[in-house]
C-alpha cells in the first residue's frame, strides 16, 4: 500500500511538472538565459500565474463536483449542471456593478466573496428541491439547475450589454472563462487555501467513504449524515466559489474528472482526493493550454472545456439511465 501511495504521488508530482512546463512554454525548448528581462516577466509573473490559477481551479473542479455527485447521490452532479457556479457569477456581475461605481478596488477577494454568497444561495435552493420533492430530487436538481444556470446567464449577459461601465463589460470575458485578471498573490494565495481545504476535507474520507453505502447504513456505523453533507457540501461551495471566482464559469471538469477517477482508481476517499486533485488539475492545465494554442487569439476556457466535455457528458448521461433502466 505504501509503494502504491508513493507511485500514485510520484506520477501526480510529474504530471503537474509537465503540466507546468507545457503551459509556460508551449512545450517549446526554452532556456532561462535565453530570454530577455521582458520575456522572464510575461513567462513567470503573468503566465506562471495562470498556470497555477488552472492548477487551482481544476482541483476546486473535481473535488466539488466529486462531493456533489456523492453527497446528492447524483452521477450528473457538478457546479455548473447544478446551477451553483451560474449564481455564484451573477452574485459577482451584482457585486462588481455596486462596488465599480463606487469607485472601489474590486480584486479576486471580493469577487470570491461575492461567490461565495451566490454558491450558499445555490446549495440552500438545491437543499429545498431535495426537501419537497423527496424520491424525485435527484432529476429535478438537475433539471432546476441548468435552468437556474439559463436564467443567471441571460440576466448577466443583460445586466453588462447594456452597462455603460466598460471596466463591467470586462466581466464578460471572465464569465466565459478566463484567467486574465489573475496576479500572482492571488494565484499563490487561493491555491494555499485550497491546499489546507482539502487537507481538512482529507480528514473526512473515512466518513464519506460510508456515504456509498447509504444514509441508514452509514448512521448504523456512528456518521452523523446531516452533519457530514452539511459540512462537506459547505466545502464544495467555498470550492466553487474559489473556481468561479478566478476563472468564471467553466464546465464540464467537475462532472467528467471525477467519473474518470472513480473508474480508473476506486471509491476510496482515502486515496480518491488526492488523484483527483492530480487529474482535475492536469486536465485544467491542459484546458488553458489549448484555449491559447488553438488559434492566434485566447479562446475562453469554457467554450474549450465545453467542446472536449460535450461529448463525454452525452455519454455518461446515456451510462446513467442505461444504468437505472437494468436496475
Amino acid at each position: 500500500m505504501r509503494k502504491h501511495a508513493i507511485f500514485t504521488y510520484g506520477v501526480g508530482f510529474i504530471a503537474i511538472l509537465l503540466s507546468l512546463f507545457i503551459g509556460l512554454n508551449g512545450g517549446k525548448t526554452i532556456l532561462p538565459w535565453q530570454l530577455s528581462e521582458i520575456d522572464k516577466v510575461i513567462l513567470f509573473d503573468l503566465r506562471l500565474a495562470k498556470i497555477i490559477t488552472a492548477i487551482t481551479v481544476g482541483i476546486c473542479l473535481a473535488i466539488a463536483g466529486h462531493l456533489f455527485q456523492l453527497l446528492l447521490a447524483n452521477p450528473l452532479a457538478e457546479p455548473s449542471l447544478l446551477g451553483i457556479s451560474g449564481i455564484a457569477s451573477l452574485a459577482v456581475i451584482l457585486g462588481a456593478a455596486g462596488l465599480i461605481s463606487s469607485a472601489f478596488d474590486f480584486s479576486v477577494f471580493y469577487m470570491f466573496l461575492f461567490a461565495l454568497c451566490g454558491a450558499a444561495l445555490a446549495i440552500s435552493v438545491i437543499f429545498l428541491i431535495a426537501k419537497k420533492l423527496g424520491n424525485y430530487a435527484s432529476l429535478a436538481i438537475i433539471l432546476a439547475g441548468i435552468c437556474i444556470t439559463t436564467i443567471t446567464s441571460a440576466i448577466s449577459s443583460w445586466f453588462i450589454f447594456y452597462s455603460d461601465n466598460d471596466q463591467l463589460r470586462i466581466f464578460s470575458v471572465w464569465m466565459l472563462g478566463s484567467f486574465e485578471h489573475v496576479t500572482m498573490t492571488s494565484a499563490l494565495v487561493t491555491l494555499a487555501a485550497t491546499g489546507v481545504i482539502v487537507s481538512l476535507l482529507k480528514r473526512r474520507s473515512r466518513a464519506l467513504n460510508f456515504v456509498y453505502l447509504g444514509d441508514r447504513n452509514a448512521q448504523l456505523h456512528g456518521i452523523d449524515v446531516k452533519r457530514l453533507r452539511l459540512e462537506c457540501l459547505s466545502v464544495a461551495a467555498l470550492l466553487t466559489a474559489i473556481a468561479v471566482s478566478l476563472g468564471g464559469i467553466v464546465a464540464f471538469l467537475g462532472l467528467l474528472v471525477p467519473h474518470a477517477c472513480r473508474m480508473i482508481f476506486g471509491n476510496d476517499n482515502k486515496h480518491l482526493i488526492t488523484k483527483l486533485c492530480f487529474v482535475g488539475a492536469t486536465a485544467m492545465v491542459f484546458i488553458e493550454f489549448l484555449s491559447r494554442s488553438l488559434m492566434s487569439t485566447n479562446l475562453p476556457l469554457a467554450l474549450v472545456s465545453a467542446t472536449l466535455g460535450g461529448p463525454l457528458f452525452i455519454w455518461v448521461l446515456f451510462k446513467h439511465f442505461a444504468h437505472r433502466n437494468h436496475m
